[in-house]
């Protein structure tokens, strides 16, 4: 473990100053766990996988494949909620149809018995779950026989401790049908092929302020204890930078480093990049930065297209629901408007290429291509037709552009993300956001638009200017 100093600069990114190695710029915009970009993807001879891949992949084969290949009928997966939204942010319900799944269920609820199926459990590594996997095993006054069938399969997201293993050998009804039991170590969610997060929403206020009483705090070492998993999933033992005036990032370098070391010596057969056998590219860097590196970044808006439509829109794990506004054919059928629900996750090839992008961009990029789209498919029509496009009426082109099924498709995901930016510029405009963001900028550069330096009585009247016009607590 090395310390290291991490000094802003001008420019608002960081360097990290370390002896011996190369400085390691980052955008200051980050959350408070990073770690390096190049890092995030694992590159095989046949070519390179994001870590959403890789992660579809351990679970396909590791906990659905093998369960496959040792029971031969149908199955049900059993989950705890944090193996549902780990489940959930890399397989899909068909994924998992053509394993021979026919059901997930809910470990936290009430099922109903399915005696001749297998089962398979993607659980936390916690006690609560133990305590519920041990309930469908044991008899009781209100059910006699188990849940489910003469296979087990016991899948942990990350390290099963030692008290925990004893609770389940405890267990005999369970004991004699566990066919298979591992670790995945996969305890974070896969948002985006090259990012990942821990779903700790509420872990801020443990942190800070932090308290060095000698002893991470349970906050901490569930912070770590996924952060292994997370390295583990990636074949990935890096080398640990942290500024070492910051008490939890020295806490957390600290806890890691154990914790790493620990799942190194437990685990002979994993290997990681720079190791002896594999020298194509040496040993990744994990670099923490706590939030008094960054002050500022929460207290600004970003304008780009996934910044504004997390900010401004009622999004719920990826999915939003828009009013959508049908157009009649003109024959006497009237426009209705329906609610669509538009999923923005990797699968939506149009939300990953502009999520990224300045929302006016998107909107321009998103017109153009509707254009494009408009004018090569009229001249399909008017091919198909064996007719010039100014011979056919207005009513004629829309049928048939309607009728094309590769335009449908994609003009509906276009359409999609044309409403969803306009409506992010609807709300934009509609709560001053622009010059909320001006003087955003101004508090956090020290300098105008134009580049002056105003004065203290300038700024306090810019920002009691904007307090009082704002009607949302969130921008207040």
């Amino acid at each position: 473990v090395a310390a290291g100093e991490v000094r802003p600069k001008p420019n608002g990114q960081y360097h990290c100053d370390i002896a011996g190695a190369a400085p390691c710029p980052i955008a200051a915009k980050r959350s408070w766990l990073l770690i390096r970009t190049d890092s995030a993807m694992v590159k095989d001879p046949k070519g390179s996988q994001g870590l959403r891949d890789i992660v579809q992949t351990r679970l396909l084969n590791d906990v659905l494949k093998n369960s496959c290949d040792k029971w031969p009928g149908w199955m049900v997966l059993v989950v705890d909620p944090p193996g549902l939204r780990v489940l959930s942010s890399a397989v899909g319900m068909y994924d998992l149809m053509e394993r021979r799944v026919t059901l997930v269920e809910d470990l936290t609820k009430k099922r109903a018995p399915f005696r001749d199926m297998g089962a398979i459990y993607l659980l936390t590594p916690t006690k609560q779950s133990i305590d519920r996997l041990l309930r469908d095993w044991t008899p009781s006054e209100n059910r006699k026989e188990p849940l489910y069938g003469n296979a087990v399969f016991l899948y942990f997201l990350g390290r099963l401790p030692d008290n925990l293993l004893a609770m389940i050998k405890t267990c005999k009804p369970l004991l004699k049908r566990v066919k298979a039991l591992g670790e995945v170590n996969v305890d974070f969610l896969t948002k985006e092929d090259r990012a990942f997060h821990f779903d700790m929403k509420k872990s801020f206020r443990y942190l800070f302020p932090h308290r060095n009483t000698g002893q991470p705090t349970p906050v901490e070492m569930v912070i770590c204890d996924k952060l292994v998993t997370l390295c583990a999933t990636l074949n990935e033992y890096p080398h640990i930078r942290y500024r070492s005036s910051s008490p939890l990032c020295t806490s957390l370098a600290n806890v890691f480093h154990r914790k790493m070391s620990e799942f190194i010596g437990g685990n002979q057969k994993w290997w990681y990049h720079g190791d002896a056998n594999h020298t194509s590219r040496g040993r990744s860097t994990l670099l923490l930065v706590d939030r008094s590196d960054d002050c500022l970044s929460p207290l600004m808006h970003e304008f780009t297209y996934q910044a504004m439509v997390n900010d401004l829109l009622p999004i719920e794990e990826d999915r939003i629901t828009y009013k959508s506004e049908t157009i009649g054919n003109g024959g006497g059928e009237e426009s209705k408007s329906m609610d669509k629900d538009v999923l923005l996750n990797e699968k939506d090839q149009i939300w990953v290429e502009l999520r990224g992008k300045h929302i006016a961009d998107v909107i321009q990029v998103l017109s153009n291509r509707i254009r494009e789209m408009v004018n090569s498919s009229t001249s399909q029509v008017a091919k198909s037709k064996g007719n010039d496009t100014k011979a056919l009426s207005l009513s004629q082109m829309a049928s048939a552009l309607k009728a094309l099924p590769e335009y449908r498709e994609v003009m509906d995901k276009l359409t999609q993300h044309m409403h969803l930016s306009h409506q992010c510029m609807d709300l934009f405009n509609k709560k001053g956001l622009l010059d909320l963001g001006e003087v955003e900028q101004t508090l956090a550069t020290g300098k105008t638009d134009e580049g002056r330096v105003p004065k203290m009585n300038e700024l306090v009247d810019m920002v009691e200017e904007q307090l009082q016009s704002a009607q949302d607590s969130q921008i207040r």
